[in-house]
């Protein structure tokens, strides 16, 4: 019976393993060449590198697994900072300093990596004995208090990002369909229970909880390799043709001049409602910016401190009383609900639908019946 389970986990094992490189191979090479593409193939590497070590360990090549130890520590420990770095591209934050973040995980690969090849070199039983003993304090370190504080503090820098990135795109965009990331969420969830799954599962040590962690280890990396598939970085899709510096605006007079915002103000509220640019699906501030002849610092500021606003909600006001027009309009009784929607600029029938009940309290529906 142990062995039909002995054998079973190693099928899983495999499985996940051959489903993990195969989406390292797709994101990487199939996939539109970027660096968020490159980490999070990186990020999937290490767990094929977890796989493996496993796998090994658990057919009894032990010198294999013994010669293995370093690069599991710098995957193991690497893995945190690779989810975080993933998170920062695809959100549009700035990559600096990500050396530092390698650290641990390089140090604690290259003294295990220094140890090991010391024990082969000299093959003297009291010295093997030492050294080995040294190399089990600091794989235990590195797997148990240094993973689990490590990995709890880049899941909460991603979270942080994700929960910032949430507020760039309403200032940014009139839409939210795949640009709010709503996967991320689980992703990072996802990376928690991984982690929690990989301790348990050898503190347990029975056949069960490594049959349960694999299978959950599979169904993570299928739907993480099938968003990050589908998942482009959201700021580099905006091809901005305009600078802050390409527009001659002194800053000073601008802040002491509110004939500025008055004038842009007046502005704005014409060209929406005469060119009705709200009716574009991909409406960001950038291309308003661009129409108003100004910059998105200036537009971004006047809609929030102006009009108390931001983006998305001042785009979308204007959609849904367009949308409120249409709906009481007879003559457009052929239209559907969802051609409506797409008709006054949003992307999909379920965000018309979200959007006219979060200003009217009603669906497009309701509405409709309720005022005819």
């Amino acid at each position: 019976m142990e062995k039909i389970s002995f054998s079973l986990i190693n099928l899983i094992n495999i499985i996940t393993l051959c489903v993990t490189m195969l989406f390292i191979f797709q994101i990487y090479f199939l996939k539109n060449r970027s660096k968020s593409n490159t980490f999070f193939s990186i990020y999937l590497a290490n767990i094929v590198v977890i796989l493996i070590f496993f796998l090994v360990l658990d057919l009894e090549y032990n010198m294999v697994a013994y010669s293995l130890i370093p690069v599991l520590l710098l995957a193991v420990l690497s893995i945190g900072p690779m989810l975080w770095i993933y998170v920062k591209l695809v959100t549009g934050d700035k990559l600096d300093k990500i050396k530092r973040h390698l650290y641990i995980p390089i140090s604690y690969g290259l003294i295990t990596f220094i140890l090991v090849a010391t024990d082969y070199i000299f093959s003297n039983d009291v010295f093997s004995k030492n050294i080995r003993q040294i190399i089990i304090y600091i794989v235990m370190s590195g797997l148990t208090v240094v993973f689990i504080i490590q990995s709890i503090y880049y899941c909460y820098l991603s979270l942080i990002l994700y929960k910032k990135h949430l507020k760039k795109i309403g200032e940014t965009f009139s839409y939210t369909e795949k640009v709010n990331l709503s996967w991320f969420k689980l992703f990072i969830y996802g990376y928690l229970f991984f982690i929690t799954g990989l301790i348990l599962s050898h503190v347990v040590d029975d056949s069960i909880s490594y049959i349960m962690f694999y299978i959950t280890l599979l169904t993570y990396v299928i739907f993480s390799g099938c968003n990050a598939l589908k998942q482009n970085p959201i700021f580099e899709e905006i091809q901005e043709d305009f600078k802050l510096e390409d527009y001659e605006i002194d800053n000073r007079i601008i802040e002491t001049n509110n004939d500025y915002f008055t004038e842009l103000k007046a502005k704005l509220l014409m060209i929406m409602d005469k060119d009705k640019l709200f009716l574009d699906s991909s409406l960001t501030i950038h291309s308003l910016a661009s129409k108003l002849n100004s910059n998105t610092k200036y537009v971004s500021q006047l809609i929030n401190n102006e009009l108390n606003k931001n983006f998305v909600m001042f785009v979308n006001e204007y959609r849904i009383n367009e949308a409120k027009k249409l709906l009481l309009n007879k003559e457009k009784d052929n239209l559907t609900i969802e051609s409506i929607g797409y008709e006054v600029g949003f992307k999909s029938k379920s965000a018309f639908n979200r959007v006219f009940k979060q200003f009217t309290s009603n669906t497009p529906t309701q509405f409709k019946q309720d005022n005819r």
